[in-house]
């Protein structure tokens, strides 16, 4: 194993997947990366309907354009251990994550075949190419002696005989913790690509746990992962009353990095994917809240993308006196001098539009300025503002302290 690593000559420390959303690669890369190291072992996790495989697509998606604006070799496999792999990436991503001929695919059964699979791939990666192996789900593989207990069960069937031995989980669980990962996850340290595992949620059993929830892998799948990341549903994106998307809340439960246990809200759409552009807007003009997300209507009808003087409220006090308007507004919203609701009585005073333009910018509702900032090619501006505000809040939160060790 370690002759293959050598072979391939590859320098892990400058190898970055991104996760499709600017917000997720802060809560993954710990603020100093763009998303996932390479090199690494990662953990999707999540209960139905939170977006588990759209977040495996992506990282697929963001690396394949990333290596071909890079002029980087890359590719990618796809194990699906569910068989359950139905979404059109063509349309979404322009180009096809999941091969169409069947004998194209991999689908492991048996932790012993993914072992097989995941290596075989490693190992007939080229020179310098890049990688992303995605395994959904380990929940969907059982292993050669759970198989051999399958057909012996039937077979006592069929004879009219009781099956009275154990289960085989142990079975699976002992070859992933004994052999599968630490023997893959050599090999995968020191090369260009990323081992996705995606896990559902599965209720515990055990009263006594202050954790209601757990997912396959076990101690194992913990040790052995870079990154936890556990997606959670907050709401769903409706149009004329159709659920189009979802909001989802995802947190790094484990991240080896300076900064864990980070945690983002982002809106993915069924026939678009992450909607970074919203995700971003959400984040910087604090649309939606922790706890359960639900979109401010008051506040996403009154944004402005910020061209001049800070929206602060005493800039739009001071604005409202210079146009003799601030009594007017103070009488409207009953002395509620706040930021969103001067914003909204602004916004219903036509002749304030050319002033107020002029001083703060347009006011817009969210879903022009997610027009606005893709017409007008501002993503990479949008997101500088995001980081900016991600970063003050970390420094913000920063243990001011003298160092204990000053002299070191």
């Amino acid at each position: 194993m370690a002759k293959a690593k050598t072979e391939r000559e590859m320098s892990v420390e400058s190898v970055v997947f991104p996760t499709g959303s600017d917000l997720l690669d802060l809560v993954v890369g710990g603020g100093t990366l763009g998303g996932y190291p390479g090199g690494k072992i990662i953990n999707i996790v999540g209960d139905k309907s939170t977006g588990k495989t759209f977040l495996a697509c992506e990282i697929v998606a963001a690396a394949f354009h990333k290596a071909r604006r890079d002029k980087i070799p890359m590719s990618w496999v796809y194990d699906d251990c569910e068989s359950g792999f139905t979404f059109d990436t063509k349309a979404m991503y322009g180009f096809e994550i999941m091969p169409e001929k069947i004998e194209d695919r991999r689908r492991s059964r048996t932790v012993e075949d993914l072992y097989n699979n995941v290596r075989d791939y490693i190992e007939g990666l080229k020179a310098g190419e890049r990688g992303v192996y995605i395994v959904d789900s380990l929940d969907g593989l059982t292993s050669e002696e759970g198989e051999k207990r399958v057909d012996s069960r039937f077979s006592a069937y069929q004879r009219g005989k009781e099956f009275k031995e154990g289960s085989y989980l142990m079975a699976k669980q002992k070859f992933l913790s004994s052999e599968f990962f630490p023997s893959i996850a050599e090999l995968v340290d020191g090369s260009d690509i990323l081992l996705v595992f995606i896990s559902q949620v599965r209720s515990k059993l055990d009263p006594m746990s202050y954790e209601k929830d757990t997912r396959s892998g076990g101690r194992a799948m913990d040790f052995y992962c870079h990154t936890v990341l556990w997606l959670s549903q907050r709401s769903k994106i409706t149009r004329k009353e159709r659920a189009v998307g979802v909001v989802i809340h995802g947190q790094a439960k484990k991240s080896k990095t300076p900064r864990p246990y980070r945690a983002a809200i982002v809106s993915l759409l069924f026939d678009y994917g992450l909607d970074n552009t919203g995700s971003n807007i959400d984040f910087l003009f604090d649309l939606r809240t922790p706890k359960t997300a639900f979109l401010s209507a008051d506040a996403a009808n009154a944004l402005v993308w910020d061209p001049g003087e800070d929206k602060t409220l005493p800039n739009l006090k001071k604005f409202l006196a210079d146009q003799g308007k601030l009594e007017d507004c103070a009488r409207a919203v009953l002395s509620d001098l706040k930021r969103g609701t001067v914003l909204e009585w602004i916004s219903e005073q036509p002749e304030l539009a050319v002033p107020f333009q002029e001083c703060f910018g347009t006011i817009m509702t969210r879903d022009e300025l997610i027009e606005f900032i893709e017409f007008k090619g501002l993503q990479a501006e949008l997101k500088k503002r995001t980081v900016a505000k991600w970063e003050s809040i970390e420094q913000s939160i920063k243990t001011a302290r003298v160092p204990k060790y000053a002299d070191a």
